[in-house]
Protein backbone atom coordinates (compact mmCIF):
# COMPACT_ATOMS: atom_id res chain seq x y z
CA UNK A 1 0.00 0.00 0.00
CA UNK A 2 2.84 2.41 1.07
CA UNK A 3 4.57 1.82 -2.83
CA UNK A 4 1.25 2.33 -4.84
CA UNK A 5 1.12 5.67 -2.46
CA UNK A 6 4.60 6.43 -2.90
CA UNK A 7 4.20 5.49 -6.95
CA UNK A 8 1.12 8.25 -6.99
CA UNK A 9 3.07 11.69 -7.28
CA UNK A 10 5.67 9.74 -9.81
CA UNK A 11 2.81 8.95 -12.09
CA UNK A 12 1.34 12.62 -12.16
CA UNK A 13 4.38 14.07 -13.18
CA UNK A 14 4.65 11.51 -16.12
CA UNK A 15 1.03 11.94 -17.14
CA UNK A 16 1.58 15.47 -16.89
CA UNK A 17 5.02 15.86 -18.85
CA UNK A 18 3.34 16.93 -22.19
CA UNK A 19 -0.06 18.35 -22.95
CA UNK A 20 -1.46 20.39 -25.79
CA UNK A 21 -5.17 21.29 -25.74
CA UNK A 22 -6.38 23.24 -28.36
CA UNK A 23 -9.85 25.30 -28.99
CA UNK A 24 -11.18 25.36 -32.44
CA UNK A 25 -14.14 27.71 -33.29
CA UNK A 26 -15.41 27.13 -36.66
CA UNK A 27 -16.45 30.24 -38.94
CA UNK A 28 -16.98 28.87 -42.56
CA UNK A 29 -16.97 25.16 -43.29
CA UNK A 30 -17.29 24.97 -46.67
CA UNK A 31 -13.68 23.50 -47.21
CA UNK A 32 -13.34 19.45 -46.95
CA UNK A 33 -10.54 18.40 -44.45
CA UNK A 34 -7.13 17.65 -46.63
CA UNK A 35 -4.87 15.33 -43.92
CA UNK A 36 -2.79 13.84 -47.08
CA UNK A 37 -1.00 16.08 -48.46
CA UNK A 38 -1.39 19.09 -46.58
CA UNK A 39 0.86 22.02 -46.59
CA UNK A 40 0.29 24.87 -44.16
CA UNK A 41 1.96 28.47 -44.47
CA UNK A 42 2.27 30.45 -41.74
CA UNK A 43 2.25 34.45 -41.12
CA UNK A 44 3.12 35.64 -38.12
CA UNK A 45 1.02 39.00 -37.13
CA UNK A 46 0.23 39.92 -40.24
CA UNK A 47 -1.80 39.00 -43.22
CA UNK A 48 -1.14 37.35 -46.60
CA UNK A 49 -1.62 39.58 -49.67
CA UNK A 50 -4.40 38.35 -51.75
CA UNK A 51 -7.56 37.16 -51.37
CA UNK A 52 -8.30 34.54 -48.16
CA UNK A 53 -11.36 33.30 -46.54
CA UNK A 54 -11.56 33.29 -42.92
CA UNK A 55 -12.31 29.33 -41.84
CA UNK A 56 -11.86 29.16 -37.71
CA UNK A 57 -10.35 30.83 -34.86
CA UNK A 58 -8.10 28.81 -32.99
CA UNK A 59 -6.48 29.22 -29.45
CA UNK A 60 -4.02 26.60 -28.52
CA UNK A 61 -1.75 25.58 -25.45
CA UNK A 62 1.01 23.40 -25.82
CA UNK A 63 3.38 22.26 -22.50
CA UNK A 64 5.86 20.44 -21.89
CA UNK A 65 8.21 19.32 -19.16
CA UNK A 66 11.56 19.51 -19.83
CA UNK A 67 12.66 16.65 -18.00
CA UNK A 68 10.06 14.06 -19.54
CA UNK A 69 9.34 15.80 -23.22
CA UNK A 70 11.86 19.15 -24.07
CA UNK A 71 10.83 22.25 -24.70
CA UNK A 72 7.43 23.77 -25.89
CA UNK A 73 7.72 26.24 -29.01
CA UNK A 74 6.35 28.27 -31.19
CA UNK A 75 7.29 26.85 -34.23
CA UNK A 76 7.60 22.84 -33.45
CA UNK A 77 4.67 21.81 -30.79
CA UNK A 78 2.56 24.51 -31.69
CA UNK A 79 3.09 25.23 -35.80
CA UNK A 80 2.22 21.16 -35.72
CA UNK A 81 -0.65 21.71 -33.68
CA UNK A 82 -2.05 24.44 -35.98
CA UNK A 83 -1.48 22.79 -39.13
CA UNK A 84 -3.15 19.76 -38.21
CA UNK A 85 -6.48 21.99 -37.45
CA UNK A 86 -6.07 23.75 -40.00
CA UNK A 87 -5.77 20.94 -42.49
CA UNK A 88 -8.82 19.40 -40.92
CA UNK A 89 -10.90 21.75 -41.66
CA UNK A 90 -9.51 22.32 -45.40
CA UNK A 91 -7.63 25.05 -44.51
CA UNK A 92 -3.83 25.76 -45.71
CA UNK A 93 -2.99 28.94 -44.02
CA UNK A 94 -2.45 30.50 -40.54
CA UNK A 95 -2.27 33.70 -39.52
CA UNK A 96 -0.56 33.91 -35.73
CA UNK A 97 -2.40 36.55 -34.00
CA UNK A 98 -0.79 36.38 -30.80
CA UNK A 99 1.23 34.40 -28.84
CA UNK A 100 3.35 34.17 -25.14
CA UNK A 101 6.10 31.72 -24.74
CA UNK A 102 7.06 31.04 -21.08
CA UNK A 103 8.84 28.90 -18.64
CA UNK A 104 8.73 27.79 -15.09
CA UNK A 105 10.53 26.00 -12.66
CA UNK A 106 10.93 22.60 -15.45
CA UNK A 107 7.63 23.30 -17.70
CA UNK A 108 7.69 25.25 -21.12
CA UNK A 109 4.57 26.44 -21.94
CA UNK A 110 3.01 28.41 -25.62
CA UNK A 111 -0.43 29.35 -25.93
CA UNK A 112 -1.13 30.75 -28.97
CA UNK A 113 -4.39 32.30 -30.73
CA UNK A 114 -4.71 31.85 -34.71
CA UNK A 115 -6.59 32.65 -37.42
CA UNK A 116 -6.90 29.48 -39.87
CA UNK A 117 -7.82 30.22 -43.64
CA UNK A 118 -8.22 29.33 -46.89
CA UNK A 119 -5.75 30.83 -49.63
CA UNK A 120 -7.64 31.61 -52.85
Amino acid sequence: MLKQLAAAPLLLVLLSACSTTSTVDVIDAKYQANTTSCSVTFYKKIAPEGKYDTLAKIESHVQKNIFFGGNATLEDEAYAELKKKTCGIGGNAVIINDYVESRASEFSHVHVWATSIKLL
